[in-house]
Formats: C-alpha cells, sequence, structure tokens
C-alpha cells in the first residue's frame, strides 16, 4: 500500500520502520496503537521527523485503521491549515448582501438546526420585524402562501415560506412563480425578499434551486465547536445582563454550564444507543429558551433556584421532546452535575 502512494525516491523514508515495530521502540509503538487518538502523538523512533504529512497518516492507518478519520483531518489540518476542518459560522448577513428581489434564499434544513431564530433577528436588525411575514407549507397552504407573495412583492415586505418539501403538489406553481417573478423583476420592490426553508428532497424545483441562495446550518460536531457556536449567538448584552448585581457571577456560571450540558446532549449522540436509547432533535431553540428562563428565574428568585432550573431545563425545556423513561433519567443526572452549588 505504501509503495503504491509514495513515490519510488520517497520509499525510502521508510527505511527502519519495520525494525523499529518489532525491536527496542517496541513498547512505544504499542503505546502508540493502544492510545485513544494515537493520530495526535508524535510516531516513536522520530519517524514524524523523518516522513511526509502523507506519509504519517499512511503509517498511522496501518497502525490503526479504525481511527483513519481522525489522521486525515489532522493532515488536512496541516497542509491546508484549520480552516478546511472546521465549519464556518453561519453568516446570514452576507448571504442577504448577495440576494436580490427575484433572487430566493434557500435554507437547506439538517437535524438539530432551526434557521427561523437567525431570520428574526436580522429583521429586527434591520427594522423589519413587522414586515416578517411567515406561513408554514401544507396540505391546502399553496393558495395562501402565493397571495402572500403577490402582497410581499408590492409592498417590499419579506416572505417566509417553511417547509416546502410538505407542499409536493404545490411545487411546481412556486416554479411557475418564479419564472414570471424574475422576468418582471423591475416591477417588483426592490425591498422584496423570499425567504425558503426545506429539508433535502427531490421534488425541489431545480430551477428555483438554481436561481437562488442556498444556506444551511448543520450542527457543529464536537463539544469545542457546539460551544463555540452556542457563545457565537449569545450577544455581549446578553452575557452582561446581570452586570453590577449580586447574581452576575452565578448567571455567568450557569450560562456557561448550560451551554457546555447542551453541548454534552448533543455530542452523546454520535454514540447511537450508547448515548441515548432514541436518537432525539434538540434544537437552537432549546438552548434560547433556557437560557431567557434562566435569567429570568435569577433575576426574580431570591438565591439560585437550582431545583427550579434542573426541572425546567432537564425536564421541560430538553425533556419535552424525550420519550424514553432511561433517557428521562439520563438527561437529569447529566443537567445536575452542571447545575449545582458545587
Amino acid at each position: 500500500m505504501l509503495c503504491k502512494l509514495a513515490k519510488v525516491d520517497e520509499i525510502t523514508s521508510y527505511d527502519g520502520l519495520l525494525e523499529s515495530l518489532t525491536g527496542p521502540h517496541e513498547e512505544e509503538w504499542k503505546k502508540f496503537y493502544e492510545a485513544d487518538e494515537p493520530t495526535e502523538w508524535d510516531l516513536p523512533d522520530n519517524f514524524d521527523a523523518k516522513l511526509k504529512p502523507v506519509q504519517r497518516l499512511l503509517v498511522a492507518r496501518s497502525v490503526r485503521e479504525n481511527l483513519w478519520a481522525l489522521g486525515v483531518k489532522r493532515f488536512i489540518r496541516e497542509e491546508l491549515g484549520a480552516l478546511f476542518i472546521e465549519s464556518p459560522p453561519f453568516d446570514l448577513i452576507g448571504s442577504f448582501n448577495e440576494s436580490s428581489n427575484v433572487m430566493p434564499i434557500i435554507f437547506i434544513l439538517s437535524p438539530g438546526a432551526d434557521p427561523t431564530q437567525y431570520l428574526i433577528k436580522l429583521a429586527a436588525d434591520m427594522e423589519y420585524s413587522e414586515r416578517l411575514h411567515f406561513i408554514s407549507l401544507g396540505q391546502g397552504q399553496g393558495p395562501k402562501a402565493e397571495k402572500l407573495m403577490d402582497q410581499c412583492r408590492e409592498t417590499g415586505d419579506w416572505c417566509a415560506l417553511q417547509n416546502c418539501h410538505l407542499a409536493a403538489s404545490w411545487m411546481p406553481a412556486l416554479e411557475r412563480i418564479q419564472e414570471v417573478a424574475a422576468q418582471e423583476g423591475d416591477s417588483i420592490d426592490a425591498n422584496y425578499r423570499l425567504w425558503l426553508t426545506s429539508m433535502p428532497t427531490p421534488i425541489f424545483p431545480v430551477p428555483v434551486l438554481q436561481s437562488g441562495i442556498k444556506i444551511t446550518n448543520e450542527p457543529p460536531k464536537g463539544l469545542k465547536s457546539n460551544l463555540a457556536r452556542s457563545f457565537g449567538d449569545i450577544t455581549e448584552e446578553i452575557y452582561e445582563a446581570s452586570a453590577g448585581t449580586e447574581k452576575d457571577a452565578p448567571y455567568k456560571k450557569l450560562l456557561f454550564a448550560l451551554a457546555f450540558f447542551h453541548a454534552v446532549i448533543l455530542q452523546r449522540r454520535k454514540f447511537g444507543p450508547i448515548g441515548w436509547n432514541i436518537a432525539y432533535e434538540w434544537m437552537d431553540s432549546d438552548f434560547q429558551t433556557s437560557r431567557e428562563q434562566l435569567y429570568m428565574y435569577l433575576k426574580t428568585q431570591e438565591g439560585v433556584p437550582l431545583r427550579t432550573l434542573n426541572y425546567m431545563v432537564a425536564e421541560c425545556n430538553y425533556g419535552g421532546r424525550v420519550t424514553d423513561d432511561k433517557d428521562v433519567r439520563l438527561i437529569c443526572c447529566i443537567l445536575e452535575r452542571y447545575f449545582s452549588h458545587e
């Protein structure tokens, strides 16, 4: 395998590898083999310096094939940079600036990510809250959606059509409406915007997809990425909401604990039935609701109402989606480790 992927003049870099594996450095290689993430270790016997990144990747794969994915991430980070292995921040403003009155903005939905709050916040920032209109598509909603689009095109409002994947029979009508709109762009108010949300589906009109701006907001992978996104959505105003009061320190500590809890329960899903008996689709809105309740209860009650917060967050906000009794017990136990006096 090594010979096929390396140039002939680079094969000599592997000289002594077999002897190192079975000779005096055997114990070092054994530790490397048994490590949880050996691709993050330096290869024993100075082979990290002798080999190029792709060669180190091949050796790591030969030793532990099941950790190939981790090795590829390290290789990409070394060769191209961390930018290529970390999800970029969700940039709704950038997408909006590139759009036009005849160019729809299409949210490709993914489990665990809800773009609605981002759209509402953008509308508020641009003083468009009163001019943002939602309609959730489904049976019989097509004519209402068409009427709303006509109205918004005349007034320059924003029209958000949610869950296009649930309106298969109306999708040809949407395609026709957008074709006409593209031809009559000058007669449409320049401030008009069409927002569409849909799960990946073959019924979505290809011409609409090609003419629009596609954006998605997939749930981040890993605790670090989850925490980064959660705190990326927390403005300084929210973070300093209790500044100057006796609740400031508890609020900030519990806010971090809540973000960490949110990241942990999402990350446990990667372990399948070992993480949760049933895979639950917790959303950003669950975190936002819990954050608002955290601030409210700390502000209105004396002391730190940990028992109340544990019940509201674990059994109501997040637990409202949990149906398995063992999972209910687990999520409560996890939160109690973070929402505690200790």
